[in-house]
């Protein structure tokens, strides 16, 4: 709404240039007060005159606006910039009809950000507010934990336990917990309720609660999702180093087929075991690309740069096998009856009754072209528009199941990223649908035990976690658990958040866990 203000102050100018000077210099000395008081009663008539100028005013409230400056606050806010985000909160909240869940959610939003700042009694304010004009029935136990650790930093250590008790009782009422009650609401009540227990009021430091935590903010309140670094569900991708500057490590020969994996922290490399070594058994490190990633043609040729010829077992069987089943996994597929294309710069579909032929470059160009699909449905996710991401990543699916294999890489990269946004939205169970079946294309790509599998199993793990499918979650952790501690180590960061969830679900209320 734009006020009348300069009009409004040309009329204050002229009814203060008519008054007597003995009244202004009264008026100009006087307390604030009492100038407020005599400068009512002067101004009175203009009551009217006020109502005039704004009668020409346009005052209806603005979803669109209210929008722009809530997903602008969710930027600035996953940014840590709380001030900025505060203030475009409040002016998102100007533009939301009262006593409605979208100014609701704005207040919540608010809320959170002067929780960050550290302004603990204001934030009291703001989630009071919430609750008196809608706040969503679903999200309340969000709201309630940081008012409880709101009552905690004040050292209200008795109102913080009967929040508590309150976020308790409402999990157990509600049974299966609900899209809000991920990995921070779990963790947040047990630690919250540690601190009570031990009278803890240290005030937290700003900014300093958590990439998980400030994420959630978001995803939660406002029913969008702001950009999110790694996200409740991270996505973790190994890096190869040069081991030949470790000495020791660098005596080992190669093997496609390796039975040791090696992590590196700093300075020091790390070798395990990744499967049983009978004694006796050479000890085999892989110098370049897992058979299971590449074939063997390929592998050779990479090698070959380095004057290297591999002539371990996974390569010997694979070149009297005939079989290249990496290839064939990777493959294109015919648009016309979906068997797969034979050749090389020109293609035939390999079912003789359908005769097709295209050329490779015309079916990589498709490939591309659906890549940066995929990468403009990821923007969209990053830009709040979760519901067009999934569109776009749907159709995406289709259009690939036209002319790639079933077991093509690409199509669990798209399970992949359909299960990422279904998390960030709160839809556990659509998000570990998706996520099951990249992990089967991952599983026969990269074998069973690889460090890819390690990764997806913990992501799948989060998600489970979320959704508080208790007895899932604790099986794909331990499974998790088996192979990352094999191929990133006992004390890696997945490897304590993995045994940070088990004692987590292991630690629920039983009212909660009789109910999943």
């Amino acid at each position: 709404m734009a006020l009348p203000v300069e009009e409004w102050r040309q009329n204050v100018a002229r009814r203060w240039a008519a008054l007597e000077p003995a009244l202004r210099e009264r008026l100009a000395a006087a307390p604030l007060g009492e100038a407020l008081r005599v400068g009512c009663g002067l101004f009175g008539p203009e009551v009217a005159a006020l109502r005039r100028l704004c009668g020409r005013v346009r005052t209806d409230k603005e979803p669109a606006a209210a929008r722009f400056y809530r997903e602008e606050g969710n930027r600035r806010f996953g940014r840590c910039r709380y001030s900025e985000a505060a203030r475009l909160y409040s002016q998102a909240a100007a533009h939301e009809p009262p006593r409605s869940p979208e100014v609701a959610l704005c207040f919540a939003n608010r809320s959170a950000a002067l929780f960050h700042l550290g302004h603990f009694e204001v934030c009291l304010e703001d989630i009071a507010r919430a609750e008196s004009h809608g706040y969503p029935d679903r999200l309340l136990p969000k709201v309630l934990l940081r008012k409880a650790e709101c009552l905690l930093r004040l050292g209200r250590l008795q109102d913080a336990t009967d929040t508590l008790t309150a976020v308790e009782n409402k999990m157990t009422v509600d049974g299966i917990m609900t899209s809000s009650t991920h990995l921070t609401l779990l963790k947040k009540l047990n630690q919250l309720k540690t601190e009570i227990h031990q009278g803890s009021c240290s005030e937290p430091s700003r900014g300093a609660h958590g990439d998980i935590q400030r994420e959630s903010e978001i995803w939660e309140e406002n029913g969008s999702i702001s950009e999110s670094g790694d996200g409740a569900v991270v996505n973790k991708k190994p890096v190869r180093l040069a081991t030949a500057f470790f000495p020791v490590l660098s005596l080992l020969n190669h093997s496609c087929s390796p039975n040791i994996s090696v992590s590196f922290s700093g300075t020091v490399a790390t070798v395990r075991a990744s499967q049983p070594i009978p004694s006796g058994q050479e000890i085999f490190h892989c110098y370049g690309p897992h058979h299971c990633r590449m074939r063997v043609a390929e592998r050779q040729q990479l090698l070959s740069q380095y004057f290297f010829e591999c002539r371990c077992q996974a390569c010997l069987d694979e070149l009297e096998s005939d079989v290249e089943s990496v290839s064939m996994r990777n493959s294109f597929c015919c648009p016309n009856c979906q068997a797969s294309m034979q050749g090389e710069e020109m293609l035939c579909c390999s079912n003789e009754a359908c005769a097709f032929s295209v050329s490779r470059g015309r079916l990589s160009r498709r490939l591309l072209d659906l890549q940066q699909q995929m990468e403009k449905a990821l923007e969209l996710l990053r830009d709040s528009k979760a519901d067009e991401a999934i569109r776009m990543l749907l159709k995406c699916q289709m259009d690939a199941r036209n002319f790639l294999s079933p077991e093509h890489l690409l199509m669990g990269e798209l399970e992949d990223h359909l299960a990422q946004i279904y998390a960030a939205l709160g839809k556990w169970q659509e998000a570990a649908r998706h996520l099951e079946r990249s992990i089967q294309l991952v599983e026969m790509h990269h074998g069973p035990s690889s460090v890819e599998m390690g990764h997806e199993l913990f992501k799948l793990a989060q998600i489970l976690f979320n959704g508080l499918a208790v007895s899932e979650a604790l099986s794909t952790i331990q499974r998790a658990e088996e192979i990352l501690s094999v191929h990133c180590g006992p004390q890696s960061t997945q490897i304590q958040e993995l045994q940070e969830m088990k004692t987590c679900l292991l630690e629920l209320p039983r009212s909660i866990l009789q109910r999943t």
